[in-house]
């Protein structure tokens, strides 16, 4: 079959539009698919990686704070004054998986700190190519831009030649066209072919005259969808075409069920391979997993935190070297293990005890305020103690002494 001939296209031939050369044009990429299963594994993640919060971090001795007055701090927050942060970082996250790329423009204050960004269309950088000291250059509407201007973020996938990143989309266009192959043929096949369709049998008032068949057809139909058939006509009395019958006809077929597995396995195949997205996901009816749980732990350790942590090693690129062995840029993953709020609050609770986190690390979680500088210390409980020998034999004298036992023999009776 067609369908499967396609399937076994040879992979150097999917492969022969990489560019190879250090110069690379956009109009080269493959245009982005019109497919729900890739629109719908796109917007899962942007959703899913736009909701939780991307925090920069100042490692101390006592570990981790939020440096919330460093300029990348408030950068990370509110990264642009055109958009809203969520609408900002799923546009950066739909940029490099429909178009391989995504470019931000660096906007400055009077210290030269980065304060903000500016999202520039990937289809507008017309070429990417490195100088002669091989740092990137980006043409961008007639000005060509360095990498003091420009934050680009390649996706971190298969494709990469060094200089650009290649859309997943790209990369796999052949198991996208054949779900769009699929999918228009299974419309049109049940269109025309299985399901319940309108049999109009006539009478002798219309002798069959094979010429005169595609006239018969032309009058008859527009007076069947004007009078008869279509929400339009429910409830009014019908009238019927003289001299004729009208009857359903049902066309079955084992083709429905066999169309719709093979579907469902392009579908996963898309899930899976292009974007690591675990099937159950996007059909709770495949679900095979006993908790919501389960499911977020596998989706985001499949997917969410490698792209994740992507992006955070992207935006420290904005540190100095000096400043990368201070402070480093993570998202809050835990937030898409809990599932409600009591769930939330005893989680929080439990960091909090395990000196894990702070108390205003844990209000600004639950969407409080910060409670002061008192809220910034890690405490934990006070009967705990270092597993040493010294305090293990501390603790089993005093609890001889506690139960009559004279240390010089004497013991009580």
């Amino acid at each position: 079959m067609a369908i499967f001939d396609f399937m076994k296209r040879k992979k150097e031939q999917k492969r022969d539009f990489y560019p190879s050369s250090p110069s690379v044009r956009s109009a080269l990429l493959f245009p982005a698919e019109k497919n729900p299963t890739v629109a719908a594994c796109i917007d899962k993640i942007s959703k899913t990686l736009s909701s939780i919060s991307i925090e920069l971090y100042e490692n101390t001795t006592n570990g981790m704070k939020a440096a919330r007055t460093h300029s990348l701090h408030f950068a990370l927050e509110e990264p642009s004054i055109e958009e809203t942060p969520s609408l900002f970082y799923r546009t950066l996250y739909s940029f490099l998986y429909y178009k391989g790329n995504a470019y931000l423009l660096k906007m400055r204050n009077s210290k030269n700190e980065v304060i903000g960004f500016i999202l520039v269309d990937p289809m507008k950088v017309s070429e990417v190519k490195r100088d002669e000291y091989g740092r990137k250059m980006f043409f961008i509407g007639d000005k060509w831009h360095n990498d003091n201007s420009i934050l680009h973020i390649p996706y971190p996938g298969e494709g990469y030649n060094g200089t650009v990143g290649v859309s997943p989309i790209t990369i796999h266009r052949d198991i996208v066209e054949l779900d769009n192959m699929l999918l228009s043929y299974i419309q049109n096949y049940f269109d025309n072919s299985v399901g319940s369709r309108l049999l109009i049998q006539l009478g002798q008032s219309y002798p069959y005259r094979k010429e005169g068949m595609d006239k018969l057809y032309a009058e008859i139909a527009p007076i069947m969808n004007k009078f008869v058939l279509g929400a339009q006509n429910a409830g009014k009395p019908m009238i019927g075409i003289p001299d004729s019958e009208l009857k359903e006809l049902n066309q079955t077929s084992n083709v429905q069920a066999e169309l719709k597995s093979l579907l469902k396995m392009v579908e996963h195949q898309i899930a899976q391979t292009l974007f690591s997205v675990p099937y159950e996901i996007l059909d709770s009816e495949a679900s095979k997993y006993d908790s919501i749980e389960t499911k977020m732990n596998d989706f985001l350790s499949s997917c969410i935190k490698p792209l994740g942590d992507h992006i955070c090693q992207s935006f420290e690129m904005l540190l100095t070297p000096a400043e990368r062995l201070k402070y480093s840029i993570k998202f809050d993953y835990k937030n898409l293990l809990t599932t409600n709020t009591k769930d939330t609050v005893d989680y929080l609770a439990k960091e909090v005890n395990n000196g894990l986190l702070t108390l205003n690390e844990a209000r600004k979680k639950l969407g409080m305020e910060d409670i002061g500088e008192v809220g910034d210390y890690h405490f934990v409980q006070s009967n705990l103690m270092p597993l040493t020998k010294d305090n293990v034999d501390a603790y089993m004298a005093q609890n001889k002494t506690a139960m009559g036992h004279n240390p010089n023999g004497d013991d009580k009776s």
